[in-house]
């Protein structure tokens, strides 16, 4: 039952962002960020349908990925990107004769921002990801053993500056405000506004929970010897410091593993020397 709500939400989330590109985004003439921007910048330029044009580059992508990134990585990805050109196609016969009107179009631009970003937001929380973007991302950081956030953003700079030159200012400016909306409400509504989170985890099943750190996860822990101040019991404490990206998967995989398990969560705003000890 957990697993079929999952996959609805996975679902209604996919179906939000192929309905804020076809009836909000397209009818008037914008612009998204990642994958979807240039499937639509594409769709502007050869009228092929955006969701074959999203399909198509998904797929591309994950091909690429596939020749360096572990096939894990890659499950995350296939279900929403195969989905979302889906809805965007069958949407699209609907959105031709049933048109939305917004007044302003300052209306316009928050409701496509919001909702592409809570639809995003909806697949992460359910420990998969969406945009195929991030996944050439970790391909980037994986082939430079650099990893960032900004290379999703020089994508983006770049839909921008090539949509200046076909299609105006105008255009540019209302698709950069819609950009950093659903940046801001994916990163917000799954993670809050920090890059890193730090795990105290008390648990019955120690070595269970250690093993999937470090060997699932790819994490390093640091392991406390500590003493109750009441009850006097000696117990471990794992600390470990994990990607905001991570955070679902650490949570929710704890809580498979020991459903007792004491975890506490803080926020981390920076991390220096992370493998030094």
């Amino acid at each position: 039952m957990k697993k079929i709500i999952k996959y609805l939400y996975i679902l209604f989330g996919c179906a939000l962002i192929a309905f804020a590109i076809d009836f909000i985004v397209i009818p008037n003439n914008l612009l998204t960020f990642g994958i979807n921007g240039i499937a639509t910048m594409l769709y502007y330029l050869n009228g092929v349908n955006v969701g074959i044009n999203i399909l198509f580059l998904n797929l591309c992508g994950i091909l690429l990925s596939s020749l360096i990134l572990d096939k894990e990585i890659i499950k995350e990805y296939l279900f929403p990107s195969i989905m979302i050109p889906i809805f965007v196609y069958l949407f699209s016969f609907i959105s031709s004769s049933f048109v939305i009107l917004l007044p302003e179009m300052l209306l316009v631009i928050i409701v496509a921002g919001f909702l592409t970003g809570f639809g995003y937001s909806l697949i992460y929380k359910q420990g998969l990801s969406a945009s195929v973007v991030y996944l050439v991302e970790e391909m980037i950081g994986k082939l430079t053993k650099f990893h960032s956030k900004i290379y999703s953003w020089i994508f983006d700079v770049i839909i921008l500056i090539v949509s200046i030159f076909l299609f105006g200012y105008q255009v540019t400016l209302y698709s950069m405000i819609i950009i950093f909306i659903s940046k801001y409400m994916i990163t917000k509504t799954r993670f809050g506004i920090n890059d890193s989170k730090m795990f105290y985890i008390i648990t019955n099943k120690a070595s269970d929970v250690k093993q999937y750190i470090i060997h699932d996860l790819k994490y390093e822990l640091t392991v406390l010897d500590v003493k109750g101040g009441f009850s006097k019991k000696k117990n471990q404490i794992f600390l470990t410091i994990i990607d905001t990206k991570d955070y679902y998967k650490l949570k929710e995989g704890i809580r498979i593993i020991d459903p007792n398990a004491f975890i506490a969560i803080s926020d981390t705003y920076d991390v220096v020397n992370r493998k030094t000890f």
